[in-house]
């Protein structure tokens, strides 16, 4: 080991040790919530469970689904919301708008997006799934991360950080740049990833003997103080790499990346908290109340189905059978009482039952779970009533997935066009835009997005039906109206794939053919009143002719 790689290891050390210590006190409330919420993943600060120990149950303090089943609903929402598979989530676009309006860059750009959906849907990618496990992190814990590798020969593979393995920075700008991420690596995995020879001496002789023995890895990435940005090596990019084998003293990989590696959404932030809070976080007094209701409804209809029963006390029923369908002599006395009766607790269920489905509904609110259904139950609304709804919607969830969506996904992009471009996946650039700079800006089009915009549609649709009074005093004021700008910007609001609208070109060539029609037709209706005529300057010009004869 080198004097550099020593100080390197002292450094990493360190800073891991005064990053454990600033997240430390999320912990407690953190496996609260996995406690309540997703009780099969491992708890902060306690060593993983072995691997047989995995499947057993661990529910016991779960006797309400409510926030398991909005944690569901949330992560469903969240991923039609922003990254809905079966659409086009995001556009390229530049600064510059004649620039993006010309030809070749539009169709560049619209090209790079195509390679970009069709790369991070591959099914070896694993994108799909994995961030939908970023989504569960981002509703349980706060922050959710996922790692975007390249493997070189297959393209980009996506995976998901647990929280429980990871811990990060920000640098001035709040920007995160910095992570600390536990690994658990067999021998197996580790001699094809960083190469038997760069194993610690002991690990080389376990891989002989047991290479699927587990070990862990500490994967250290964070920005490069000092390079030389002539070299292209992996010791002077951007972004410095550094495995450190599990105890710590040996560096297995030093290396780099271009990019900064790591997507990472967070729910929210205040001032000065990195990590930030998540609806579980903000809802776990809920939780735990829901759970103690629901604990209290199950003892007391236990009691109103099976109840305690009154006894004489001279043990005449000491005997007594509550079984079903027994027989107890001696159960009657004399008149016909019974001997034993139930004891009568009062009809009071309904009181928790109700104070429990108040406590749900705040739990359903944490998750958002009604506002994302804000649009299920629209009836027979109008077109301007649904855009309305939309953009209450908008309005309410941008705040907060807003925040997610710029944080996760321009990360995200920016990698994957990195990797891309370094392996020669992507179209040529035009030379217009390469004399702009690559001035390349990131335009989302979710349906998040959508709705935020939705407001615009809505108040053009109003100001056209404002139109239609003022035009019946006043046929001047429909001049205002461009139908065709009208119908651009409503089929923009609304996601209207661009393919299903006529290019400018197109409309032109219509407008043409149209004319050319019109000139048809018009000379088809003008041709009998000519032909006319020239008959009748004919039998005139005869009749002239005879006159003179």
């Amino acid at each position: 080991m080198t004097n550099d790689d020593a100080k390197i290891i002292d450094s990493v050390v360190a800073d891991h040790g005064r990053l454990k210590e600033k997240r430390q006190s999320y912990e407690a409330v953190w496996n609260d919530v996995i406690d309540y919420l997703m009780p099969r993943l491992d708890k902060f600060g306690q060593k993983p469970r072995p691997d047989s120990d995995r499947g057993r149950e661990r529910s016991q303090k779960i006797f309400d689904s409510t926030a398991p089943l909005a944690l569901r609903n949330f992560v469903a929402a969240m991923d039609s919301m922003i990254t809905p598979q079966t659409q086009l989530w995001h556009r390229l676009g530049t600064s510059s708008e004649p620039l993006g309006e010309q030809p070749n860059v539009k169709a560049y750009l619209q090209q790079v997006v195509d390679v970009l959906f069709a790369v991070r849907y591959r099914w070896r990618g694993g994108f799909v799934t994995q961030i939908g496990a970023t989504y569960q992190s981002i509703g349980l814990f706060g922050p959710g991360a996922l790692m975007i590798e390249h493997d070189v020969g297959h393209g980009i593979v996506y995976r998901n950080v647990p929280m429980q393995n990871l811990w990060f920075a920000e640098n001035n700008a709040g920007i995160l740049d910095k992570t600390h991420v536990r690994w658990k690596l067999t021998l197996r995995q580790a001699a094809q990833r960083f190469g038997r020879e760069n194993l610690s001496p002991s690990m080389q002789s376990t891989l002989e003997r047991d290479p699927e023995k587990s070990f862990e890895f500490l994967h250290v990435v964070e920005p490069r103080a000092d390079r030389d940005a002539r070299k292209l090596d992996g010791r002077n990019m951007r972004f410095a790499s550094y495995w450190l084998d599990e105890s710590r003293e040996r560096i297995v990989q030093n290396s780099g990346f271009r990019t900064f590696p790591f997507a990472i959404g967070r729910f929210y932030v205040g001032t000065d908290d990195v990590y930030g809070g998540s609806p579980a976080y903000d809802a776990i007094p809920d939780i735990r109340m829901a759970n103690e209701q629901a604990r209290t409804n199950i003892r007391g209809a236990q009691k109103m189905v099976d109840p305690v029963m009154l006894l004489q006390e001279d043990g005449a029923l000491e005997g007594f059978d509550m079984r079903s369908g027994s027989l107890n002599w001696g159960g009657l006395d004399e008149k016909g009482n019974p001997m034993a009766r139930p004891l009568e607790m009062g009809k009071q269920a309904h009181i928790g039952i109700e104070f429990a489905q108040q406590t749900r509904e705040t739990i359903n609110q944490w998750f958002y779970v009604t506002l994302f259904q804000i649009l299920v139950d629209s009836g027979d609304m109008t077109a301007t009533e649904v855009l309305q709804r939309a953009q209450e919607k908008g309005v309410l969830l941008a705040p907060t997935l807003g925040r997610t969506q710029t944080e996760l996904l321009g990360p995200l992009i920016e990698r994957e066009l990195d990797i891309l471009a370094e392996a020669g996946q992507l179209p040529p650039m035009p030379e217009e835009l390469r004399n702009a700079g690559a001035d390349v800006e990131i335009e989302y089009d979710s349906p998040l997005n959508k709705a935020m915009r939705a407001g615009e549609g809505a108040s053009i649709l109003q100001w056209l039906q404002q139109l239609g009074v003022v035009s019946q005093f006043d046929q001047r004021a429909m001049k205002l109206v461009n139908g065709v700008r009208i119908g651009r910007l409503l089929a923009d609001y609304s996601g209207v794939p661009v393919d299903a609208m006529n290019t400018q070109d197109e409309i032109d060539q219509n407008d043409a053919a149209e004319a050319q029609a019109q000139q048809m037709q018009t000379v088809l209706q003008a041709a009998p009143v000519a032909a006319g005529a020239a008959k009748d300057l004919a039998d005139a010009a005869v009749t002239a002719q005879t006159a003179r004869v």
